[in-house]
């Protein structure tokens, strides 16, 4: 082989591993930008879960409904696993007792979505049905709130103030209708 020749085999394979080169760039560049997108849809997923979590416990009805609402679409999008699937249900299952509620039917629909069978056998063990008690308090300011507090002594929900201890317990008393508590001790 000549010298000339040597250069042409060098500039070619130079050409070669450049362009391979090349090609991974784009396509690692590719792939980390899908991931990335991936990443930023989960997170905005989680976000508005949260929002649709806290509207689903709140003491207005119509927010309650689009709280519902809101997991019920949550529920079905395309980044759902059933680790989240089972955190709709834990909370569709904490918001009544009776099965016609709509908390309850939106419960069944997604636990019949849970794909692997062991998650949705525990999750339909659960017994439905508040797992907390509501208090009624005096805050600092001198109006009356009340407050769900879960078994384990986190507070779930607080009410906005109310002049009167009557206007809390009517408060209280549609926020326990709607989630199917227990009376307030």
């Amino acid at each position: 082989m000549t010298d000339s020749g040597a250069t042409l085999l060098a500039a070619i394979i130079a050409a070669g591993v450049a362009g391979v080169g090349l090609i991974w760039s784009v396509v690692s560049f590719m792939l980390t930008r899908r991931t990335q997108r991936a990443t930023d849809a989960r997170q905005e997923w989680s976000r508005r879960f949260e929002h649709a979590h806290a509207l689903a416990f709140s003491s207005d009805l119509k927010e309650a409904a689009s709280g519902l609402t809101l997991i019920e679409a949550l529920a079905r999008e395309r980044w759902v696993t059933d680790e989240d699937r089972a955190t709709a249900v834990s909370i569709l299952s904490s918001l009544t007792r009776v099965a016609e509620a709509p908390a309850a039917q939106l419960r069944a629909t997604i636990l019949a979505e849970v794909r692997n069978p062991a998650v949705a056998a525990a999750l339909g063990r659960v017994e439905p049905g508040p797992k907390g008690r509501f208090e009624v308090y005096r805050d600092a300011s001198g109006d009356y709130r009340w407050r769900l507090k879960s078994a384990g002594g986190h507070y779930l929900a607080v009410s906005e103030g109310h002049s009167s201890e009557a206007a809390a317990m009517s408060s209280l008393e549609l926020a326990r209708r709607e989630l199917g508590s227990e009376p307030p001790e």
